[in-house]
Formats: C-alpha cells, sequence, structure tokens
C-alpha cells in the first residue's frame, strides 16, 4: 500500500487549480449566457458543425441577395418615376402641338418648349443613382447622352447643322429658311436628318450608353434584366421631335415646312408615349418580381436561422443556472484557499 504525502501547500496547490477550472468555466458559461450561443460550437456541436457551417454559408448567400434585391428596387423606382417625367412632358408638348400647328405663330409657342423638353430629356436619360448611371445599360460609368445645345455645342448639334447648310446653304435661323418648301424639309428629314437617329448614328453623335441592360440574380435560382437604356426607340423618337422643333429654324421656316415638322414630331412623340408605356411595363414586371423574390428568400431566411438556433444556441434558463451554480463554487474556493493559508504550525508553537 503507498501513501501520499500531504502537506498544507499540497492541498493549498489542489484548491487553487481547482479554482483556475472553475473560473475558466465561469466565463465560458458568461459568455454563452450574454450571447445564447455555445462559446466553442465546434467543440459542443461535435460531427454537426459542419451543418452548421453550411448553414451559416447559405444564410450569408440569402442575406446578400435580399441586401442586392433592394439596391435593385431602388434603381427600379428612380428609373420609374423618371419615365413618368418623360412621360409626362411629352404629352404636354403632344397636346400644345395639336392645339397649334394650323396656327402662324406655332413655332414661336412650341419651340422653347421643345428646347426644355429635350433638356430635361437628356437630364433624365444621365440620372444617377449611388455613382451609376441608370440609363447607359452595362456602361454604367459614363453619361449616356450629351447636352445637345451645350456649352460648347454637341457633336450632334455641329453635324445637323452642318448637313442644313449642305443642304440649303445657310443655317436654320437664317431669314432664308423662309424659301424652304414643305418637300425639300420632308427629304431632308428622311436622308439627313433619321439616319443620326438610327445606328450607328445614334450611338456616334448622341449616346453613350450599351445596348445591353443591367441583369441581376435576385433568387439563387432567377436572373432578371433591371434597367433601360438611352437607345431605345422611344428615346430616340422623342430626341429627334425634340430637336427639330427647337433647331431646325421653326421661327424662320414658311408655315407649309415648318407643319411638316409639326406633322412629323406628333407621329414621333404619339408612338414613343406608347413605348414609354411598354418600357414601363417591363420595368414593372421586373420589380413584382424582385419583391416577390425577396419575399421568397426572407422565408428561407426566417427557416435557416431557426435551424441555426436550434444547433447553436444554448438554454437560456440552464446557462443561468449553470452561472449561479460555478459563481456559487468559485466563492467557496476562495474562502477555503483563504482558510488554507491559515493552516500553519506556526501560529500554535
Amino acid at each position: 500500500m503507498k501513501t501520499s504525502f500531504v502537506s498544507t501547500l499540497g492541498v493549498s496547490t489542489a484548491t487553487r487549480l481547482s479554482l483556475v477550472k472553475s473560473q475558466a468555466e465561469l466565463a465560458r458559461a458568461s459568455h454563452e449566457l450574454s450571447s445564447g450561443r455555445h462559446a466553442d460550437v465546434g467543440l459542443t456541436l461535435g460531427a454537426r458543425t459542419g451543418t452548421s457551417v453550411e448553414l451559416r454559408q447559405e444564410l450569408a448567400r440569402i442575406g446578400t441577395i435580399i441586401d442586392t434585391n433592394g439596391l435593385v428596387g431602388a434603381r427600379l423606382d428612380t428609373m420609374q418615376a423618371a419615365l413618368s417625367n418623360v412621360q409626362g412632358t411629352a404629352e404636354d408638348l403632344l397636346g400644345v402641338l395639336i392645339a397649334v400647328k394650323e396656327g402662324s405663330e406655332a413655332a414661336e409657342v412650341v419651340a422653347p418648349q421643345a428646347a426644355l423638353n429635350l433638356k430635361s430629356l437628356v437630364g433624365t436619360m444621365n440620372a444617377n443613382l449611388n455613382g451609376q448611371y441608370l440609363f447607359a445599360g452595362i456602361n454604367t460609368d459614363v453619361p449616356p447622352m450629351e447636352e445637345y445645345f451645350g456649352p460648347p455645342p454637341s457633336a450632334a448639334k455641329t453635324e445637323i447643322d452642318a448637313r442644313f447648310v449642305t443642304a440649303f446653304g445657310h443655317l436654320p435661323d437664317d431669314p432664308l429658311a423662309a424659301t424652304i418648301t414643305p418637300a425639300a424639309m420632308a427629304a431632308f428629314i428622311d436622308t439627313q436628318i433619321a439616319p443620326l437617329f438610327a445606328d450607328p448614328g445614334w450611338g456616334t453623335y448622341w449616346s453613350s450608353a450599351s445596348n445591353e441592360n443591367l441583369s441581376s440574380r435576385i433568387s439563387g435560382t432567377e436572373t432578371i434584366e433591371t434597367s433601360a437604356n438611352a437607345n431605345e426607340q422611344p428615346f430616340r423618337d422623342l430626341t429627334m421631335a425634340y430637336m427639330m422643333l427647337s433647331a431646325l429654324g421653326g421661327e424662320t421656316l414658311s408655315q407649309g415646312a415648318y407643319r411638316e415638322i409639326v406633322d412629323r414630331a406628333i407621329g414621333l412623340v404619339g408612338g414613343a408615349m406608347q413605348d414609354v408605356t411598354t418600357v414601363q411595363a417591363r420595368l414593372g414586371v421586373a420589380q413584382n418580381r424582385v419583391g416577390d423574390a425577396s419575399d421568397r428568400m426572407a422565408i428561407q431566411r426566417d427557416i435557416l436561422t431557426r435551424q441555426v438556433t436550434d444547433l447553436e444556441n444554448v438554454d437560456p434558463f440552464e446557462a443561468a443556472t449553470r452561472v449561479n451554480a460555478l459563481m456559487s463554487q468559485v466563492e467557496v474556493s476562495y474562502s477555503l484557499t483563504a482558510r488554507i493559508r491559515e493552516m500553519s504550525l506556526l501560529r500554535y508553537l
């Protein structure tokens, strides 16, 4: 039989080691009580740790998509508001055109409003959100359109003035413009103006936007187009109509030549308004799909969160009971350690 050496130092050391262990357990239990989660998830879950990691990765992916959908929704809302403004200004001008097209002073009324509409349209096409141009397609870092009237005058204005001089021998605001016949104006529009609003003229003189719209992943399996671009037909038609009414010398033209411009503009604006409505409908469908996808993803997030909670979270009542028990144990250990330190033969000699 073997006996162990017993001393006050040995008992004190054993008590101190027990106290250190209890303090470590108390710190871990206190952390679990405050966080509601196991202090060492891997140690607690063991083989199920991989499941927890996979669930958290899926939660992070879903959270990222939901956040992205919020940005996409904001972009679509802003674009819809911009298109409503485009539709409203076009409708106002169309009403004026129909009302005054037979009047002798139509150009004096229409030209300033058309110039303002052109400026407004360019501003709308150049709208940006969070540093990205909304109507630039995938070229989100480039302003889609240049101001027509400048300063300095845009490449489009310079080109149109040059073509006008080549065709008629003078600028649009020259009094000689009164000699231009309706047939000559119609031919000029068809052969010299219209090509500037078709490819490649549109891209050369008017737009820096891409024909490819932005696409966004709105769920784990859905990717949709979530933008429009300045190259779409209604914006070309409105730009052409506004430019003709404001920049082809309306006040200096004969009534017949100017009526030719007005008739063309009425057709362009009326058709463009219908096409803008189509663009709005397309973006509206995208808005609905983004909202529905976010709702579905939110449900998935809630389900996964509950699964992670079931795996990783501690019972708060059990954690509180354990903390109280460990605190009591530590207090007893402190008391015992203090009493053992007082045990010395010197006190009895």
